[in-house]
């Protein structure tokens, strides 16, 4: 493979960590909406970051992200030197280890409601799932092109 090919290998890590990062901290993982006709009684509620304390959660899959998005800058700036392995090779780990905690995290997030008439998945859920897997994806491919 050409270093163009890794350096748009590397862009793509950095665009989608960095994306995925900042919605993990400014978006609602997911929302809910419940209402009971006969009781009268209507609900409706999200989770997110800044739902302190229990939205601390949601910062250590950003810092992951946001670790991954560092390491491809430094990348993409040392074209010169030949790439920490190591470094990419953690980032590529803690990115897929964001989409799956993003994966883990909806399916307990749908079970966990009852009795709600509507449920959705907000920019955090997509952020983490869509940027840790498109991260670890563009990570792959430029370790598979060190070797």
């Amino acid at each position: 493979m050409t270093n163009n090919q890794n350096q748009t290998y590397i862009i793509g890590a950095i665009i989608f960590s960095l994306i995925g990062g900042i919605l993990l901290l400014i978006m609602d993982f997911g929302g809910w909406y419940a209402y009971n006709y006969y009781a009268g009684v209507r609900s409706w509620g999200y989770i997110g970051f800044y739902e302190l304390p229990s939205g601390l959660i949601f910062l250590i899959p950003a810092i992951f992200l946001f670790y991954c998005t560092w390491i491809s800058l430094k990348t993409l700036q040392n074209t010169n030197k030949t790439p920490n392995k190591n470094s990419l090779r953690l980032g590529f780990f803690l990115s897929l280890t964001v989409f799956l905690l993003a994966l883990i995290g909806g399916i307990i997030f749908i079970l966990t409601l009852e009795d709600v008439s509507d449920w959705w998945f907000d920019g955090a859920f997509y952020g983490g799932l869509l940027g840790g897997l498109l991260t670890s994806v563009f990570l792959y491919f430029v370790l598979k092109n060190m070797n």
